[in-house]
């Protein structure tokens, strides 16, 4: 160990935790280990800077994982965080590995936590926000559902299925919801409203990862064909990723337009000259994606 750690060890026996702070992130940025990780960790959690404990832990969250005594810590960190909805889903994929008294230990502190973190003044004014989410322009929208995700999971669902029916709710984000309540495992049926404005009904149970989708997969196969360099490649592919997210889950694409869909991705008539509807659709995909950047 080095003499930073060392140093930052006396500061933490002594209860200066600032300084253990910014001796421990100075060999963290020199040297990055989980135990150096698991210590600047805690010395977050003692001066109840949650934000930078979950962020800190979730480099190394194979760690906390599997360990029982540090994934309780790290629940704490997420729900002080703000991030109970994202801890759930994480619990989701983890304890079909985990025994049923492991399961229960694990419900039973992430409830009692759930409980201290959550003021029932500051909860009933989140949900008043949701409520009105629409009116709210769209960097505060995306502020208001990141909050949300402090909730309980019932909550999370009474107070966000409403948004995806709203036409004044950006589409990235009634895409992020529903994705949420893939990972949250839910079986619900709920209305949401596409990128059309036309409201539809989905089975939850049914929503797929977007990389399992065939149009997914044939976009990325079509596109990896086409003549641009690697890096501008890169960013292309990114937001392209964020087109083909305003259009989850894919139930609603008309099939002229889906036989195109890469060119119209791309926004540009370099490789195929468009249609007028085809270009249409194209500008508004790239409307979506420039308010979302905009930001």
């Amino acid at each position: 160990m080095s003499e930073l750690y060392f140093q930052a060890e006396e500061a933490y026996k002594n209860k200066d935790y600032t300084k253990a702070r910014k001796l421990l992130e100075k060999e963290y940025l020199e040297k990055k280990t989980f135990r150096t990780n698991y210590f600047l960790f805690l010395v977050f959690l003692k001066i109840e800077d949650y934000i930078a404990a979950y962020e800190t832990a979730n480099e190394y969250i194979r760690q906390y994982i599997i360990d029982n005594e540090k994934f309780k810590k790290y629940q704490k960190a997420a729900i002080f965080a703000g991030m109970n909805v994202k801890l759930q889903e994480l619990s989701n994929n983890i304890f079909e590995y985990a025994t049923e008294s492991e399961q229960k230990e694990f419900d039973e502190n992430q409830q009692m936590l759930l409980t201290d973190y959550l003021n029932k003044d500051s909860k009933l004014e989140l949900m008043k926000r949701l409520s009105y989410l629409g009116v709210f322009p769209l960097f505060q929208q995306r502020k208001i559902l990141k909050d949300a995700y402090g909730l309980s999971v019932d909550d999370f669902f009474i107070n966000t299925k409403k948004i995806l029916i709203d036409s004044n709710i950006h589409s990235l984000l009634k895409s992020n919801i529903l994705d949420d309540y893939r990972n949250l495992n839910l079986e619900e049926t709920v209305q949401y409203t596409d990128y059309k404005n036309t409201v539809k009904i989905l089975d939850v149970k049914k929503l797929k990862e977007i990389e399992e989708y065939k149009i997914y997969k044939k976009i990325y196969k079509e596109f990896k064909q086409l003549p641009i360099n690697d890096f501008e490649k890169d960013l292309k592919w990114k937001e392209i990723v964020l087109k083909l997210m305003v259009l989850y889950p894919f139930n609603d694409i008309e099939q002229n337009l889906e036989q195109n869909l890469i060119y119209i991705l791309l926004c540009n008539d370099e490789f195929k000259v468009l249609n007028e509807q085809e270009i249409a659709f194209s500008k508004k995909l790239e409307d979506y994606v420039e308010q979302w950047n905009n930001l």
